[in-house]
């Protein structure tokens, strides 16, 4: 799983946990959840690029 610097120090449970959340939203819950992050602060670990 590709994390970010926002996520790096969450478990991959928590993660799935963030997924299962977001999974039966509608759009507007998506784009506020993705809003919520700063994209010039969103890097990436382990030398891996996000999609």
């Amino acid at each position: 799983m590709v994390k970010s610097l926002a996520t790096e120090d969450m478990s991959n449970m928590e993660l799935l946990g963030i997924q299962e959340n977001l999974k039966d939203s509608d759009y507007t819950e998506i784009k506020r959840f993705r809003e919520s992050f700063d994209a010039d602060e969103m890097g990436f670990v382990d030398g891996r690029e996000g999609i």
